[in-house]
């Protein structure tokens, strides 16, 4: 505790040194004061940090850029696989058919702590609070760019930012002029075809995506996790007139999701799951001549999720209940961007959100939750080389909360090229609906009355351009006290078949490391991109487990019962503190090979973490490789592309994690390669 402590004041003289000294420093030794163009280079452009359209080294938090042309260098066709791009992300999939993306490592298969956004709507659902990625109504090609957020960022987009966001921004509706079509055959079952069609005119733009993917999952058959989806979507953009415009989306998914897992079926049946899911947004722009701007945005998600159950034939199997999940989420924003000045301004709204759930296997009863939320951003030139950003969101969650989260960063640019930030942010995580209300009869009874997870995070950065080297580094340091994490809570421990879990504040962590991202490019397309995350976690129990069944036996049981109560939270505390240190990495080459050959190769690693619900450990070393050719117009299109894709090349087996035990159980993706070819017209 002492040490933490010390520790803890370290940092903030540390913080408030560095914030004095750039505060004082002077930029240049001569006379020539750079103005403030010079500090805005040849930088990505962000707008997921703090809602307002900012260069890179002057975002309030760090930021990675994943564009279309990394994606596609990537030979990715999966979109969860794309975030091993970004620093300290980690990225697994649980029981083979549900992917896994979530920032530092600490995490389940539900991933709660991040904040996804398409195009501005949350794709994060009740009842459990997770993204259910095969769902989402989209198409990678389909994807303009990604904004990371890395750090808390609910003070501009609320709860489930408590790490960081994922904002997916697709290309606009007037992007896609023409038609093409792309067919995908390979092994592990996949077989993937597209066609997209658009149109770019004076007054309407649209774009429309009709796919159907496939894939057998992973090479075992302890896994039933293959899976086939369609899916469709339109963005058509109309403007009225030459201040207004109108953004219309909408979309929608439906497929089989091979279901169940365990060596001879003992334990999960194998079975087919049936998930639809659509949504509809609708987005209105007034952009004011002084450059102010009100955007108004509302949007409606629906999915429903019907699992068969089963029972598997040999002995001592579980039975599995049918499930029957139906997901509703209104959400309604208004949002007011002002420039106050030539050195200020500000961005600020609110919005209301209706999530409901009717889940009777999870909830028994259906539930609804009402959210509401305000918030303001300001960004200030204090000099032309600083720049503060300061902000906060206050949300009501609809059960009992009303939190503030605020964040304050300050930006210096030493040099044009050379910048400093330092920051400071607030953030909460209120429960999941499942987490306060869950109600399955003998497995689950949530108590309710949990409180928020809270992180207090603290970093420091460094973006510096070596313009005549052709290199970009982006570097950050951070620092985070997370408390009150909710965690699984095993009331009844004696009866194993009779498991009344629920879930506690059981825990307090600490977090810190370093992570950065170097970019070195040359002549026309030729790219070198490395990240790397180095991420320490101390872990405190800070709870205590319920005490349902002891209190209930006579002696001695009761006393055993409390022993294994204990021995049960002991157990909790060690599996945290086994996170330790944590590494991540990743390297993509891009390299023209001819004017019409482009090879790109990925390596990504992943050291051992063993995750929050299993005592298991999962650990990834992986190289991809692709090589693509355009093609010359013809008579018949207008140029396309063939790419040739080889996943784990040199077949390293990694490990990927199940919740169901089972005894030398390993899940390997062994290479897999396959073969796209893209005509447009």
């Amino acid at each position: 505790m002492n040490g933490s402590l010390h520790e803890s004041s370290q940092y903030a003289v540390w913080l408030l040194s560095s914030v004095c000294l750039l505060g004082m420093a002077p930029c240049h030794a001569n006379d020539d004061v750079p103005t403030e163009t010079d500090y805005l280079q040849d930088l990505p452009v962000v707008l997921s940090a703090s809602r307002l359209n900012q260069p890179l080294s002057e975002s309030p938090n760090a930021v990675t850029v994943i564009d279309r042309g990394m994606i596609k260098a990537s030979g990715f066709r999966n979109l969860p696989d794309v975030f091993r791009l970004v620093p300290g992300m980690f990225v697994d999939n649980s029981d083979g058919h549900t992917p896994i993306v979530a920032y530092h490592g600490s995490t389940d298969e539900f991933s709660r702590r991040m904040q996804v956004l398409v195009d501005g709507r949350s794709v994060y659902l009740p009842p459990f609070s997770n993204v259910v990625w095969g769902d989402i109504p989209l198409h990678i090609d389909d994807i303009e760019r990604i904004e990371v957020v890395r750090g808390p960022a609910a003070a501009s987009h609320g709860a489930n930012s408590f790490q960081g966001v994922i904002n997916i921004i697709t290309r606009d509706a007037g992007s896609a002029h023409g038609a093409s079509v792309s067919v995908t055959k390979g092994d592990g079952g996949v077989s993937d075809v597209t066609a997209h069609v658009g149109r770019a005119g004076a007054d309407l733009d649209y774009r429309i995506t009709l796919g159907y993917r496939a894939d057998d999952g992973l090479d075992t058959n302890v896994v039933n996790d293959n899976r086939t989806a369609r899916l469709a979507n339109l963005r058509a953009s109309y403007r009225p007139t030459g201040s207004d415009s109108i953004d219309f989306q909408l979309g929608y998914n439906e497929g089989i999701w091979g279901m169940g897992i365990g060596a001879g079926r003992k334990s999960d049946p194998f079975r087919d799951t049936s998930v639809y899911s659509n949504f509809e947004q609708i987005a209105w722009t007034r952009v004011l001549p002084q450059g102010d701007e009100f955007k108004l945005q509302y949007y409606h998600m629906y999915r429903h999720l019907t699992d068969p159950g089963g029972l598997a034939p040999a002995f001592g199997a579980t039975l599995i209940p049918p499930d029957h999940t139906i997901v509703h989420r209104d959400d309604v924003e208004l949002q007011h961007t002002q420039q106050l000045g030539a050195d200020n301004r500000l961005v600020w709204g609110g919005g209301m959100r209706v999530d409901s759930a009717d889940s009777p296997l999870s909830l028994k009863v259906r539930q609804e939750i009402s959210q509401s939320r305000i918030f303001a951003h300001d960004e200030w030139r204090v000099s032309p080389a600083a720049v503060l950003n300061v902000g906060a969101m206050f949300e009501k969650d609809g059960m009992g909360h009303a939190n503030t989260s605020p964040r304050a960063s300050l930006n210096y640019h030493f040099t044009p090229q050379h910048t400093v930030r330092v920051g400071t942010s607030v953030a909460y995580r209120s429960p999941a609906m499942v987490e306060e209300k869950g109600n399955t009869p003998g497995e689950f009874l949530a108590r309710g009355g949990l409180r928020p997870e809270k992180i207090h995070s603290r970093e420091i950065g460094y973006l510096g351009e070596f313009s005549t080297l052709g290199l970009t580094v982006d570097a950050r340091g951070f620092y985070d006290r997370i408390s009150d994490v909710i965690y699984l809570d095993p009331q009844g421990p004696l009866i194993p078949t009779l498991k009344p879990y629920s879930f506690h504040n059981l825990m307090g962590t600490t977090e810190k490391g370093f992570e950065g991202t170097l970019k070195y490019r040359w002549q026309d397309r030729n790219s070198l991109i490395f990240n790397y995350a180095r991420l320490s976690v101390d872990c405190t129990i800070t709870g205590t487990l319920t005490r349902v069944a002891a209190p209930l036996l006579p002696p001695p049981f009761g006393a055993l019962a409390g022993s294994l109560l204990q021995g049960k939270l002991q157990e909790i505390a060690n599996t945290c503190a086994n996170i330790g240190t944590w590494n991540s990495g990743s390297v993509l080459l891009t390299q023209q090979l001819r004017h019409d050959v482009l090879f790109s190769a990925g390596y990504y690693h992943q050291s051992p973490l063993p995750v929050m619900n299993t005592s298991e450990a999962t650990t990834m070393r992986r190289v991809d490789m692709r090589i693509a050719k355009s093609l010359d117009k013809s008579k018949m299109y207008s140029g396309g592309e063939i790419a040739f894709v080889v996943q784990n090349a040199f077949q390293s087996g990694y490990a990927e994690y199940s919740t169901v035990p089972q005894t030398n159980f390993i899940k390997l993706f062994n290479r897999r390669a396959y073969l796209t070819a893209t005509l447009n017209f």
